[in-house]
């Protein structure tokens, strides 16, 4: 019994420790954010149904600078929307989705560092020789 209680305790404790780091954080996005954010007002909206070939188009934008625009079928939709960071700086997406998944671009996106020359050079000697060493011959 005293350890089912003790297991308990520590349980809530933890519960309860998560959900504080959440209000936290909840109260930091908040007061970045600022009161005007918090009760932006749609200033457009526009919505076409399908047309003819399937093709829907749809935009917003807000009063707090966010911009939507999105076009597309059942099959592949493309689109872009923008806004300003909380530290100011504006941000841009535009993407793509499709059979072959969604594709994302923007300027504020991690890109992956450049591939090292050894591994370039690896590249060409694989596409150069063959499994044993010897030099393929070259084809026309």
């Amino acid at each position: 019994m005293r350890n089912f209680l003790l297991i308990t305790w520590l349980c809530l404790a933890l519960l309860g420790s998560q959900l504080d780091a959440r209000l936290v954080r909840v109260r930091r996005i908040r007061r970045l954010v600022g009161q005007s954010e918090r009760y932006a007002q749609i200033t457009d909206y526009r919505v076409s149904p399908l047309d003819e070939q399937g093709i829907f188009k749809f935009a917003f934008k807000t009063s707090n600078g966010i911009d939507v625009q999105t076009a597309g079928s059942a099959l592949e939709t493309i689109g872009i929307f923008s806004y300003t960071s909380p530290e100011g700086v504006p941000i841009e997406t535009r993407y793509i989705a499709d059979e072959l998944g969604f594709h994302v671009v923007g300027k504020h996106l991690p890109r992956p560092p450049p591939t090292p020359s050894y591994i370039l050079r690896s590249l060409e000697y694989i596409r150069t020789h063959n499994e044993d060493g010897s030099p393929k011959a070259p084809t026309l």
